[in-house]
């Protein structure tokens, strides 16, 4: 794949970054660290390389997300992506949905494994289109140009490089589960707060 890359510069991205959001098991932290390595060495340009691979990644999200629209559950009628997308990924999806609404699909971003059945399963409960851009598209414009600025400035050091972004984006979602958990807790505390009902004032007797 890297041979492929470095052939097809912006084009081989692109292809691959929209084959992984489909479902396909390629992981997305390689063609952005590659993207970002094919700037080092002048083979691209960072400023082009960026934006599109945003695009990319977005544009692949937004796919799956209206796949799930239109077949909803019957993602088995789909001939190829119907073998990735398994009920075992779709069902936790849907957990994760209804335990956590939309912040699902930011936390969604950084789970390659889950990442198209998250966006899959948007479309099936027919999330709002602008709710899946403002929640993935703030988690793209983290995780994209973190993966390519790292291996731009990195050079040739790409497993430290990589290893590096990884315990960037670990500790992003570490630090976005802590917060989700302190809302919730503060949520089921105040739910259980119920006010003691007020007692009637007495009538002083004449």
């Amino acid at each position: 794949m890297e041979a492929f890359l470095h052939q097809f510069s912006y084009f081989g991205v692109v292809l691959v970054l929209l084959a992984g959001g489909m479902g396909f098991p390629l992981p997305e932290d390689v063609p952005l660290l590659i993207g970002g390595y094919l700037c080092h060495l002048g083979i691209a340009d960072i400023r082009l390389m960026i934006p599109i691979a945003l695009l990319a990644v977005i544009g692949g999200d937004f796919l799956m997300y209206s796949l799930g629209r239109r077949y909803g559950r019957h993602v088995g009628r789909l001939p190829v992506l119907g073998r990735f997308l398994t009920p075992d990924r779709l069902q936790k999806a849907e957990a994760a949905f209804q335990k956590h609404g939309g912040k699902t699909l930011f936390v969604g971003r950084f789970l390659p494994g889950l990442r198209a059945g998250v966006f899959f399963s948007a479309g099936t409960f027919k999330i709002p289109a602008w709710k899946m851009l403002a929640f993935d598209g703030t988690a793209a414009l983290i995780s994209v140009p973190v993966w390519i600025l790292a291996s731009y400035w990195g050079g040739g050091q790409i497993d430290k490089v990589k290893s590096a972004a990884l315990e960037v984006q670990l500790a992003l979602l570490g630090g976005i589960g802590l917060v989700v958990l302190v809302v919730t807790l503060i949520r089921r505390r105040r739910a259980g707060a119920t006010p003691l009902p007020t007692q009637p004032e007495s009538i002083p007797k004449a």
